[in-house]
């Protein structure tokens, strides 16, 4: 993925920038030390989603790996309402319970929330509220996708004992 990162994506080398090529569960499992930001897009697609990355338990770990002002950010392929949105609304649920800040970003329409997308769940470790602006003019466009709808939270949270993950994705495929 590193290579295909470069290549593709232009990403260059950074002393501040660590990557890691191993299970997610397993790494924040063993993983001492602090991070800034911690990025999953391990849902390589909508048919499959790895449930151990999804649950309370996982996200606990992932606040306590987090800096201070840290921020955990997700990509999934999800709706926000509807049976498309079910997976979405009980992982937001779920980094509800433990972050005190979770924001939604839907990348291709910021107002639809029937449409399935690549949303961005954006966790923050601090009570205190950002701004979502910014100067430079590409940055603050993604920051404009913001939801501001609301986010239904009739779903429970996703625990290592509870995760009907592979329910949830069965529903938006038949949907689809």
């Amino acid at each position: 993925m590193t290579d295909l990162a470069i290549k593709y994506f232009d990403l260059v080398g950074n002393s501040r920038l660590r990557i890691f090529h191993e299970d997610g569960r397993t790494f924040i499992n063993r993983s001492t030390k602090r991070y800034d930001a911690i990025f999953c897009d391990a849902f390589t697609s909508l048919y499959a989603i790895p449930f151990q990355l999804t649950t309370k338990e996982s996200v606990t770990k992932m606040y306590a790996l987090l800096n201070e002002n840290g921020v955990a950010l997700v990509n999934i392929i999800s709706a926000i309402g509807g049976d498309l949105g079910m997976f979405l609304r009980a992982e937001y649920a779920t980094y509800k319970s433990v972050f005190p800040q979770v924001w939604l970003f839907p990348v291709s329409d910021p107002y639809n929330g029937i449409l399935s997308q690549n949303i961005m769940l954006v966790a923050l470790k601090t009570n205190k509220r950002p701004s979502f602006k910014s100067r430079d003019r590409e940055l603050d466009e993604y920051l404009s996708h913001i939801w501001r709808g609301k986010v239904n939270s009739e779903l429970p949270i996703l625990t290592d004992d509870l995760a009907p993950v592979d329910s949830y994705v069965i529903r938006m495929i038949r949907r689809k």
